[in-house]
């Protein structure tokens, strides 16, 4: 199979997201929706999250000043450790989730249901967290010291501070957040990233994942959907991300670069027949580079997606899904 060509270059990293809807269960709430400030338009609001194991988040309920019915929108970046310090540093944050576009404001001091584009794996640990808005400004609560520190065993929540321009100083310290964490079915082994264009569906091409990131279980299996019917395709692997639109003239976003490995092997290259998807048990032992196969080993993060072929006004073009992340354990 040829696609249109393509150099498979190191690129400028870059971090986006895509996928799923979620009713807001488990989490938690923060000081409720009693907003007694606000920023400006598109502002940000940060506080630190610990998690004890491994969540799934799918949204968010949150505060916004816009009026009822307005669309609204939320970006969700982190930095590791906190946010204290780098509210001013855009350089210390990855954007990991966004919403899907779908949110309208529910009204001041009212909690709006947000889902997120792509659901949110977070492993354990603490992170500085920081929701930028879209559409509006934040309504968040003033800091009294005994209102800033919010836990249910699964997460902790310690807020915060607020910016009017994102990741731009001044800081408005201490804010809190008003919100809620909303979590979403099973933890999957990766995150998405990387902003996918669309395909001839209208859609964008999505990459997931089942099965394991334990590397001892070597039970990994690739998946791709939203993809155009009866459509060949294969997957792609990089310790690399990247970014790079209509590489080689295609019409998608190459999100890999450095030495990128192809599961081109025989039984490998896909077709999406009439579900636009498909997918690969793939083998942590023989893992493709362009010089030969390696092991995934614990510790090991590695990205996936799947590059495939399309057609639009009867031209053969090809198109990428978005990027998926796997840190392997």
């Amino acid at each position: 199979m040829r696609f249109n060509s393509l150099s498979l270059a190191a690129l400028a990293a870059v971090t986006c997201t895509g996928f799923a809807s979620a009713q807001c269960t488990g989490g938690i709430s923060t000081v409720g929706y009693i907003g007694t400030n606000m920023g400006n338009v598109g502002g940000a609001i940060y506080f630190n999250l610990t998690v004890t194991s491994a969540v799934s988040i799918g949204g968010i309920l949150t505060n916004y000043t816009a009026a009822a019915g307005n669309p609204v929108g939320v970006t969700v970046h982190t930095t590791p450790g906190t946010h204290v310090g780098n509210e001013g540093n855009p350089g210390a944050w990855t954007q990991v989730a966004m919403d899907n576009g779908a949110a309208t404001s529910s009204g001041t001091d009212t909690p709006t249901s947000i889902s997120f584009a792509s659901v949110l794996n977070l492993a354990p640990g603490t992170y500085g967290i920081a929701l930028v808005a879209s559409g509006s400004a934040h309504r968040y609560t003033n800091g009294t010291g005994a209102n800033q520190v919010h836990t249910n065993g699964v997460f902790t929540i310690s807020a915060g501070s607020a910016t009017n321009v994102p990741f731009t100083t001044p800081v408005f310290t201490p804010r809190v957040w008003n919100g809620q964490l909303c979590e979403s079915g099973p933890t999957a082994p990766g995150t998405n990233y990387c902003m996918a264009n669309p395909n001839s569906t209208g859609q964008t091409g999505l990459m997931s994942a089942s099965g394991s990131n334990v590397v001892a279980n070597n039970d990994l299996t690739l998946e791709a959907s939203r993809l155009p019917n009866n459509a060949f395709g294969y997957f792609l692997t990089s310790t690399t991300e990247a970014f790079t639109p209509n590489p080689g003239g295609s019409l998608g976003n190459l999100c890999l670069g450095g030495a990128i490995g192809r599961y081109t092997g025989p039984g490998q290259v896909q077709n999406s027949g009439g579900t636009g998807s498909f997918s690969l048990l793939i083998n942590l032992n023989q893992v493709p580079t362009p010089t030969g196969f390696v092991v995934v080993t614990a510790g090991n993060t590695r990205s996936f997606q799947c590059w495939h072929r399309d057609s639009v006004a009867g031209a053969a073009v090809s198109n990428f899904t978005d990027g998926y992340r796997v840190m392997f354990q």
